[in-house]
């Protein structure tokens, strides 16, 4: 005997759909609500029986009233799961991870924390799009991604949210929420919110320490806005030219510099200009990482294999001098754009001894071997005079970059001699005031430092105890093998290149 397929039950039908008296899939927002642009709630309770008429006045009814309520409306809608959802109780749906963290705590953090940072969105661009999630794919996905991006930005989502909430419990939920909102017309046809939510998705990856999988996103995010140049309007010129100067920023920071990888965006006459009053912090920022054209990259990557010195003075000239010596912007940006510059210069620095350029003595401190220490200098006096708030803000990209200024002071400690004075700082104490600043940031103490006490342990072993009783870790052994994977991690982060340079310049 045949048996008769089952019938999957929708738990409730969308109210539109039950007035139209039409199938409906129990999604939000269910296809016929999408086809006939109508506001897809759950809001009337479920009774038997429906009301009469024609389904075309029912239709009419529907969207004036629909119409009426958004225009008297100023709540968000509420996110609810599908009927996949109910059958999935591992399955972490857009809905439990709202019902934690509102769409109203992320929007405030973010016009409070991060847009004096990263200046990308209004707050009427966020309140209209949060009002069509119901109805929209697209929308649906930039504000879930919006929210990842929010929560995973430098643990500053804590005072937004009741104390019973832990923010890192919602990092990995609000992610995973938002990559599972498939919306193929955002790739396929792209407008303007397919690159923001490209590159919310890539800053929850890198807010996390994934960089690999980020970098993906942010590739996507850089390609989808080279596929809309011409079409700058829908942006609007202000929004436009900062997406842009945010997209190069994160791109050359945090892969092409760091990571040696390709970059898409490219800074030539015609990139766009900020605006030094409203935009002022981003146009600094711009100013530091402008002089880095496709020839630095070229150099940098190895596919250049010469480079003159004087080119390579004229550059660090130019990012040393990007900014004026008193900034008139908050903390957390005056943070940013300093350590940004120091870490950029010591950056560029490491191309002086891979090209044979460095000497003893030289009228050109980047030149010399010393240069290293006084940007760790310049860290240290930073540090000190800035609360470290201002630094914790800024996440992991933060502490990666005080972690390779301290690396590069690591390196050159073997080639130069250390002073012994009791009445000014050297080196090895502003190594030690490195890495107690590292302690203090995200990741830090996790990651970064054992990193660095490896480094140390293997070009100066007699300075491990001093490090570890600066930030009250236990000595332990280095002399034990790193496993595969650490080793891995290890190379990926530190490497060796600088200090071979280093040896083979001596």
């Amino acid at each position: 005997m045949q048996q008769r397929s089952m019938r999957k039950v929708v738990p409730q039908a969308c109210d539109a759909c039950r007035r139209r008296k039409i199938k409906c899939n129990g999604r939000q927002p269910c296809p016929g609500c999408i086809s006939t642009n109508l506001s897809c709630t759950f809001k009337l309770p479920q009774k038997r029986g429906g009301n009469t008429g024609v389904r075309a006045t029912v239709l009419n009814q529907l969207r004036a009233g629909q119409q009426q309520e958004s225009e008297d409306s100023t709540s968000f809608p509420e996110f609810r799961p599908s009927p996949d959802d109910y059958a999935s109780p591992s399955n972490d749906s857009v809905v439990g991870c709202l019902q934690a963290i509102t769409i109203d705590a992320c929007i405030d953090a973010y016009l409070d924390r991060i847009h004096p940072v990263v200046p990308l969105l209004t707050p009427d661009l966020l309140r209209e799009e949060a009002l069509q999630t119901s109805t929209s794919l697209t929308s649906r996905q930039f504000i879930v991604s919006f929210c990842a991006y929010v929560v995973t930005f430098g643990n500053i989502l804590h005072q937004y949210l009741p104390s019973h909430i832990k923010e890192e419990d919602l990092q990995q939920k609000l992610l995973d929420a938002a990559l599972s909102i498939q919306d193929p017309d955002r790739v396929f046809q792209p407008g303007r919110l397919s690159v923001y939510i490209s590159f919310f998705l890539y800053g929850a990856y890198a807010g996390l320490g994934n960089y690999r999988q980020g970098w993906f996103y942010l590739r996507e995010a850089t390609t989808l806005f080279m596929m809309q140049r011409g079409k700058e309007e829908q942006y609007g010129t202000e929004a436009y030219r900062c997406l842009f100067w945010v997209l190069v920023v994160s791109e050359s920071r945090a892969h092409a510099v760091r990571r040696t990888r390709p970059i898409t965006l490219s800074v030539t006459a015609s990139a766009p200009a900020l605006n030094l009053t409203a935009e002022r912090g981003l146009h600094y920022l711009a100013s530091i990482f402008r002089p880095f054209d496709e020839m630095f990259f070229a150099v940098w990557n190895g596919s250049r294999q010469e480079c003159s010195k004087e080119w390579l003075l004229g550059l660090e000239n130019e990012v040393r001098t990007a900014l004026p010596p008193i900034l008139d912007l908050p903390n957390e940006q005056i943070a940013n754009l300093r350590v940004s510059q120091l870490w950029l210069q010591v950056k560029l620095w490491e191309l002086f001894p891979r090209f044979g350029f460095l000497s003893s003595e030289s009228v050109h401190n980047c030149l010399t071997f010393r240069y290293p220490i006084s940007i760790a200098r310049d860290l240290t006096i930073v540090a000190m005079k800035l609360p470290v708030q201002s630094l914790q803000i800024h996440g992991v990209g933060m502490t990666e970059k005080v972690f390779d200024i301290a690396c590069a002071l690591a390196d050159i400690l073997p080639f130069i001699s250390i002073p012994t004075s009791q009445l000014e700082l050297g080196p090895v104490d502003y190594l030690v005031q490195a890495t107690s600043l590292l302690a203090k940031l995200p990741g830090g103490s996790s990651k970064f430092i054992p990193l660095l006490l490896v480094k140390v342990n293997e070009l100066l072993p007699e300075l491990s105890k001093t490090l570890c009783e600066a930030v009250s870790i236990p000595v332990v052994s280095m002399n034990n093998p790193m496993s595969p994977d650490t080793r891995f991690i290890y190379e990926e982060e530190v490497g060796q290149g600088l200090y071979m340079d280093l040896r083979r310049g001596r």
